[in-house]
């Protein structure tokens, strides 16, 4: 009766130690598989925690406070500023709801049309970011400052 004691001891113990080595396998691969923090994606493959969503129209993604989706063909004006500043505008003229801009200070933004008094208008809905254009002149002002004064594009 003792050598079957021994026996189920000596499986008792060994199967531990597989338990122990597969824990610690298991443990060892979850430890080196890196964890990306707002990693979810849409269907096709945009980084929803970095606020891409998909352009159908682009067949890209894209983020809308950066670029307007639409599928109107585009016309870009280079509006050159005073203080060295730049701003690159592209208009949708058939789609003539949102302007995208490209600014020398690095900002980025989609504005919606606004109403306008004179000329083209676009701005946030708290009005804290508005570009205005008319002709061949532009501005842009940001929380009641005016940052980008006497733009003149070419054509």
């Amino acid at each position: 009766m003792k050598w079957l004691l021994r026996i189920f001891v000596s499986l008792a113990v060994i199967i531990g130690v597989f338990i122990l080595i597969n824990n610690y396998t298991n443990q060892e691969q979850q430890v080196n598989e890196p964890q990306v923090i707002g990693g979810d994606t849409t269907e096709e493959g945009c980084l929803t925690g970095a606020g891409y969503s998909w352009c159908e129209a682009r067949k890209a993604c894209e983020r809308a406070w950066e670029r307007y989706c639409t599928t109107a063909t585009p016309k870009v004006a280079l509006f050159t500023c005073a203080d060295s500043k730049t701003i690159t505008a592209t208009f949708y003229p058939s789609d003539d709801q949102f302007v995208d801009l490209q600014m020398s200070d690095g900002t980025n933004i989609s504005l919606p049309r606004a109403m306008s008094g004179s000329g083209a208008r676009y701005a946030k809905d708290d009005e804290s970011f508005v570009f205005w254009n008319k002709g061949d002149t532009a501005s842009v002002t940001q929380n009641g400052t005016t940052t980008f004064a006497e733009c003149v594009t070419e054509g």
